[in-house]
């Protein structure tokens, strides 16, 4: 019944309002303690084969 399973495999983005990301959560949160973007960062569930730069520019416009 391995049909049943249709989530595809992802991947974990870190991400900040200036369009920064990695995918590091102990770099993250380091960044987020000295402040390094001026925000905290978001976190973010994306597929394996996603262009990452384009799919931060469509979440930063969704709260812009």
């Amino acid at each position: 019944m391995d049909s049943l399973n249709t989530h595809e495999p992802t991947q974990t983005i870190y991400y900040w309002l200036d369009g920064y990301w990695i995918t590091d959560k102990e770099d993250a949160e380091l960044m987020d303690s000295i402040n390094t973007f001026g925000s905290v960062h978001q976190v973010a569930q994306l597929p394996l084969d996603v262009d990452i730069d384009e799919e931060i520019r469509r979440l930063l416009k969704q709260v812009a």
